[in-house]
């Protein structure tokens, strides 16, 4: 099992590249997940203006790494929530190599994923799953939500049970409301917090953690 956290969706870029290249093969098989939207989207026609293949105004940006890897784009996929049955969305992670959880929000991924039945699913998965921001988050068995533009205030929450031993903090910048957050989590929470600016990222290899990029170690 590996696990891959970053706070955008630029792991091919010069900072992360090298050693993302070593999971990721030419031939393998993408399935993207978008299940972080918000209210906002509210059927299939506000889906794919978001994520569709033709016209998605976020498609594009979230297959570019994997195209700069050498994947094909027959071999990218998606979960379409508006149109995907359970059993499809099951099928789907079952013939895929790895698995890429959205940014946006993360608290509506995991009810989504609950929705769909597909989180025993996903923590039974073998392969490699990389995920941004909310992506990244919900990889986190707690995790933890800062205060901002999206979320009012601060809140423990349960993700997917692969990552105990430390949190982490998405698009960090080295706040005054980020530092003393990531305080309170080691107060209360965990020994250890990593701090990803947008331009870093962590891989975690069974039980191997590498910092890549602009991360930041913040330990009780």
């Amino acid at each position: 099992m590996v696990n891959m956290l970053f706070s955008l969706y630029n792991f091919n870029d010069t900072w992360g590249k090298d050693a993302v290249s070593k999971y990721i093969n030419c031939s393998n098989k993408v399935l993207i997940i978008p299940f972080s939207f918000s209210e906002n989207i509210k059927n299939n026609v506000d889906w794919q203006n978001e994520f569709g293949k033709d016209n998605g105004d976020h498609y594009k940006s979230i297959i570019k790494p994997f195209l700069s890897y050498g994947i094909k784009k027959k071999n990218i996929n998606c979960i379409n929530y508006f149109e995907d049955t359970k059993e499809n969305a099951k099928n789907k992670i079952k013939n895929s190599d790895i698995l890429f959880f959205t940014g946006g929000l993360p608290d509506k991924m995991m009810y989504r994923l609950k929705e769909f039945d597909l989180v025993n699913e996903i923590e039974n998965f073998t392969g490699t799953i990389i995920g941004s921001s909310a992506g990244a988050m919900i990889q986190i068995k707690e995790y933890h939500i800062t205060p901002d533009e999206d979320y009012d205030t601060f809140s423990y929450n349960k993700g997917l049970n692969f990552i105990k031993d430390f949190d982490i903090e998405v698009h960090y910048k080295g706040t005054e409301v980020q530092k003393n957050y990531i305080n309170k989590v080691l107060n209360e929470k965990t020994d250890t917090v990593y701090a990803i600016k947008n331009t870093g990222g962590i891989i975690v290899d069974n039980n191997s953690i590498k910092l890549l990029g602009d991360t930041q170690t913040f330990s009780r």
